[in-house]
């Protein structure tokens, strides 16, 4: 009898009623479970910069403006939007019944506060100076005006108007990632706490449900969200894992379903393994070092353009990466539409051996030598590639001398290393959040760019990114912007390495993944068999 009585109830946990009295097994949940590079380290939509708090970041919010399946801009909170003929005054209209995901209507007000703190000093943000085109942004982030002086009106409660500083075709573009709304009516009640689970309030198609370091970030889908119905998703778990082999070993377990770092050396056997399941993908991403402008040896233009020179990028893609990435030593990738891709290095078309000897006459007049060799701290993150690529960096410098320490660290703690300085030579990547040459050559902004970790300063340069921002004409824009990222070339404060090819293990029973070169795929448009 006890038998029975334990079949029964264990049947009855496991079936729920169907609508002709036939017991149906209960709905199981349909959840996404996807690698982060590193740990969370803030879900604030105004204070993230690294790509593993984006994506969460991304999944919580929606701006104005977002992203489609395919990474082509389209309405958000907006439903609309009209530029003026001038290209400078831009109009949103919100979609009507919008509500934060506690229930609480959103209105143009909310995105008012959002843009005044966003450039708020006291906010800090470090991504503040992707959007200085936005009229009076710069100066209210210096401290210069106030935040109530900034560009953006909110005339009545669907409408929100951004006046900008110029035209600036990319603004929509960029306004996905960096214009996201926050809720002001929980950030006064909880403060520095409002990012915690359980406090957070968001207007995206997930809600912050649980955050365990170092395991995972759990999402859960908003029903409040205005697409909420086309929601597949129940929830998101996003899983750092920094190692691509740690990765790997999960996925095979069956762990993750989405891993988007993969071991370079095993690539051929991955294609082999998972033949359609493996995506290699180029975008418009850029692996770069980033020298120390501010002080050591790294000040010297002479030292940088040497240390440039001497490495073989070609042999790094191929025996080190292996999917094809394009070798590069310009600073704006292939596919920005209508860039120019002529202003690569003037010594990148010589053979290795003459690279190496003018390398040597270049150190030896900036004062290194045999007698003196050049010693550096190179710091990068704990992930088998970039020790990979970095072992093999430090091999091309060994026949000029140069010396080599190694500090690695966890993302997190390398990130944040980097923004405070503290570095000779820096692995850096870049995935710019539109398609414009600007995205990039603002690693290298001396104007107050949050972003330009080299700590680089050439009025030259800085005058041509304002000369290519006060043109109404695109193609002399264009060809500024050119001529801009050539003389940052030639300066070598930034050191492009490749473009990037994802390497990315998506499982069959994930529906809804598209390639695209902004390398951008939301958890709202997936799906799980």
């Amino acid at each position: 009898m006890h038998r029975r009585a334990a079949l029964s109830a264990f049947g009855a946990a496991l079936l729920a009623l169907r609508g002709d009295g036939v017991r149906a097994a209960a709905p199981r949940e349909r959840v996404l479970r996807r690698q982060a590079t590193g740990d969370l380290q803030t879900a604030d939509p105004h204070l993230w910069i690294y790509g593993q708090d984006g994506n969460v970041v991304q999944d919580l919010f929606q701006s104005l403006t977002t992203v489609d399946a395919d990474a082509r801009t389209v309405p958000g909170q907006a439903e609309s939007w009209t530029v003026s003929p001038d290209g400078k005054t831009y109009t949103f209209k919100l979609r009507s019944g919008l509500v934060w995901s506690d229930g609480v209507p959103i209105t143009s007000a909310d995105f008012l506060y959002s843009f005044r703190r966003l450039f708020d000093p006291r906010t800090a943000s470090p991504s503040a100076s992707l959007l200085f085109v936005i009229a009076g942004a710069r100066e209210v982030a210096t401290g210069r005006r106030p935040p109530t002086t900034l560009g953006v009106r909110a005339p009545d409660a669907q409408t929100v108007i951004v006046e900008l500083e110029h035209p600036a075709p990319y603004f929509t573009e960029i306004a996905v990632h960096r214009a996201m709304p926050v809720p002001r009516h929980a950030i006064e009640k909880f403060g520095r706490e409002w990012t915690r689970p359980g406090n957070m309030v968001s207007n995206g198609a997930f809600t912050f449900a649980d955050w365990r370091p170092g395991a995972y970030v759990k999402l859960v889908r908003n029903p409040r969200f205005h697409a909420a119905a086309q929601v597949a998703l129940d929830a998101v778990h996003h899983v750092p894992i920094e190692d691509p082999k740690t990765a790997l070993l999960r996925y095979r377990a069956g762990e993750l379903d989405v891993v988007v770092s993969l071991p370079s050396e095993q690539i051929d056997e991955l294609r082999r393994e998972f033949g359609a399941a493996l995506h290699l993908k180029r975008q418009i991403g850029l692996e770069y070092l980033a020298f120390n402008t501010r002080r050591g040896a790294t000040r010297d233009r002479r030292v940088r353009r040497a240390l440039a020179m001497a490495i073989d990028r070609d042999l790094i893609t191929q025996r080190v990466l292996r999917a094809g990435e394009p070798a590069t030593t310009c600073i704006v990738p292939p596919d920005i539409p209508g860039h120019d891709n002529t202003a690569c290095a003037d010594w990148s078309t010589w053979p290795p051996a003459r690279r190496v000897e003018e390398a040597r006459r270049a150190l030896a007049a900036a004062g290194y030598g045999p007698s003196k060799p050049l010693e550096l701290r190179y710091r990068l993150n704990n992930s088998d590639t970039q020790r990979r690529i970095a072992l093999a960096v430090a091999a091309l410098w060994q026949p000029l001398g140069v010396r080599v320490e190694f500090v690695g660290a966890d993302m997190k703690a390398h990130q944040q290393a980097v923004l405070q300085g503290d570095f000779d030579v820096a692995r850096g990547a870049w995935y710019a959040e539109d398609r414009d040459a600007m995205s990039y050559l603002a690693l290298l902004d001396g104007r107050g760019s949050t972003i330009n970790v080299s700590g680089y300063a050439n009025p030259a340069f800085d005058a041509l990114l304002s000369r290519a921002e006060a043109s109404a004409d695109e193609s002399a824009r264009r060809r500024t912007l050119l001529e801009a990222e050539r003389v940052a070339v030639d300066d070598q404060a930034l050191v492009p390495l490749y473009v990037y090819v994802s390497r990315r293990l998506i499982s069959p029973r994930i529906a809804g993944w598209t390639d695209n070169v902004r390398g951008v795929n939301v958890s709202r448009y997936l799906s799980v068999g």
